[in-house]
């Protein structure tokens, strides 16, 4: 039944996130591309927000859901579960190099990690170690927007409203090369960001730390950041080292996304405990996943033989037979490879707007790229926040048909600096990135020409 467009002068009922913009209403959407209620096609280049990947309008879900979705909706997950439950736990499973893992379903990425940080405390609690109850995170790093994982995020622009209701957790430097806090280059800086870990356990005390979170590549903070070489086996060394559970948040940048199925597989290092969200539903349910390694969930199971936490849409049969539906669709079409395919033709295309002089770094992996504004290239200088920069590509971009996401604002640490990330479906064509370039090119050349 097609949807009729809101009256232009009807005012919305929704507390939208903006209350200063008129909002597009979006009605349809085929592939990579998204359809508005004048018909217009705009190429989705952020897949909503990295959420969708097997594309818009896919009837390969939808129509399988019609069949079958009435075959039950809802048990609550404390005292039943489902069959499709089941059978998604064992699909996300056997994408990990966790050993005998176990799933713990929610509605989205930050009830994931909040599980991941209960967890890990019972974890500690249940072994004879209830001193153990801090969460160290990284600057920049972003892991949800509950007051608890605001508090265990890195992001200042989005904390400091709120900060009287947050709790105090440790912070330590993040692996951004560009703007390295030490002002040192690898490899000579001997990995001093992940040295900091180290020197944050020993000030806190190693007795108090459960666990260490992080996003293996960094997300819309600072989109796209990759760290060198033997950061995260160092991290993995640390955290053994002093008895402390590493999580590793996969809700953006995981299940395919950089293309492998955990962005951490690319160090070759394996987690305590993993999360993930946005993809595993693509957008067409509400879904994520807290998936931990067997040693942890054995802890609970020979102590309380409880895990103290749950939430009434933990294992929504119908959330996870479309998860099942978004599996079956990677595994058919080879999707997690496909990522990595097409990203390396994403980044060879990117990398023509270095020409730009505005461009400061192209950055990412798989199809997850940022790309990183300057005043002046030889000193990292951002831009001034009231040139509202990245605001301006990304309504340019959209008069013209292409949908960014704007990086959170602060990537010089909370003093300016301007981003933007491209995330586009996984199904997206070399044809369709080249249009996502070529947009793009034009729109940069066009603000900058604006620039004072």
């Amino acid at each position: 039944m097609p949807v009729s467009p809101e009256p232009a002068d009807r005012e919305s009922s929704v507390l939208h996130r903006d209350l200063t913009k008129s909002y597009r209403q979006f009605v349809g959407g085929d592939g990579v591309y998204l359809v508005d209620a004048h018909g217009r096609r705009y190429l989705d280049a952020v897949g909503g927000v990295a959420v969708n990947i097997v594309g818009h309008g896919e009837r390969k879900i939808t129509d399988v859901l019609a069949a079958h979705g009435a075959e039950v909706n809802y048990v609550y997950g404390a005292a039943f579960t489902s069959p499709w439950q089941e059978e998604l736990a064992r699909d996300l499973a056997s994408v990990t190099r966790l050993t005998a893992p176990r799933v713990f379903f929610c509605s989205g990425g930050s009830e994931a990690n909040e599980t991941a940080i209960k967890l890990a405390r019972q974890y500690h609690v249940e072994r004879g170690e209830p001193r153990r109850w801090k969460i160290i995170s990284r600057w920049q790093g972003y892991h949800g927007n509950t007051l608890g994982m605001l508090s265990v995020s890195g992001r200042p622009s989005w904390r400091s409203i709120h900060d009287p209701y947050l709790f105090p957790v440790p912070h330590i430097d993040p692996p951004y090369c560009y703007r390295c806090p030490y002002g040192l280059t690898h490899p000579s800086c001997g990995i001093r960001c992940a040295e900091d870990l180290e020197r944050t356990i020993r000030l806190e005390g190693a007795e108090t730390i459960a666990a260490f979170i992080a996003e293996p590549v960094i997300g819309t903070s600072v989109t796209g950041v990759v760290p060198v070489p033997g950061y995260y086996a160092r991290i993995r060394q640390i955290c053994d080292e002093h008895g402390i559970l590493f999580i590793a948040d996969e809700v953006l940048c995981g299940y395919g996304r950089t293309g492998r199925a955990c962005a951490i597989d690319h160090w070759g290092v394996v987690p305590d405990i993993i999360t993930m969200g946005k993809a595993l539903g693509s957008g067409y349910a509400a879904l994520a996943a807290c998936v931990a390694d067997e040693h942890v969930v054995e802890v609970l199971r020979r102590g309380s033989g409880q895990f103290v936490h749950g939430f009434t849409y933990s294992g929504l049969p119908l959330s996870c037979f479309i998860g099942i539906q978004v599996f079956n669709m990677i595994q058919d079409l080879g999707l997690f490879d496909r990522a990595a395919e097409q990203g390396k033709y994403l980044f060879d295309q990117l990398a023509q707007l270095s020409r730009h002089q505005i461009v400061g770094d192209i950055r990412g992996l798989g199809l997850l790229a940022g790309v990183e504004f300057v005043a002046d290239r030889e000193t990292h200088a951002p831009f001034a926040p009231e040139l509202n920069l990245t605001e301006r590509i990304v309504a340019c971009a959209e008069e013209r048909g292409l949908l960014l996401r704007q990086g959170v604002a602060g990537a010089n640490y909370g003093r300016g600096g301007d981003h933007i990330q491209v995330t586009p479906p996984y199904i997206i064509s070399r044809g369709e990135i080249d249009e996502l370039v070529g947009v793009l090119d034009g729109v940069l050349h066009d603000v900058s020409a604006e620039l004072p």
